[in-house]
């Protein structure tokens, strides 16, 4: 454990001290040029695009996330500012849920061969 500490110490040590050559001189060195930051600064610049232009279409085209777990979201209605009514699948079983901001209640189970009108999330 000890040599470890010593070890880690003594890199950082050499991470501090300065370049020096064979005369005694210390090297002058820019660690950063003008060119590099430009780059950087460019690079920047095109992945923050990337991800606007991803979000735009995520948003666009409605793509949502949804795992493998076999539950599906197939419609919702707003009753409130913080009051839902969900149609939602799971596992073949269409349950009518009620969703308030402190808890979640199912309503109703409904027939598996129900058809949903309107609008529907999917």
């Amino acid at each position: 454990m000890l040599l470890v500490k010593l070890s880690v110490f003594a890199s950082f040590v050499s991470l501090l001290a300065l370049p020096v050559t064979a005369f005694g001189q210390t090297e002058q060195k820019a660690i950063v040029s003008g060119n590099d930051i430009g780059a950087m600064v460019l690079a920047l610049f095109a992945v923050l695009a990337v991800i606007v232009v991803l979000a735009s279409l995520l948003k666009r085209f409605n793509l949502k996330f949804q795992g493998a777990s076999g539950m599906k979201v197939l419609s919702s209605v707003s009753l409130g500012p913080k009051e839902r009514l969900v149609i939602v699948d799971v596992g073949g079983e269409k349950l009518l849920l009620g969703v308030t901001q402190q808890r979640i209640d199912c309503l109703k189970e409904l027939p598996s061969d129900i058809k949903l009108e309107g609008k529907q999330e999917q």
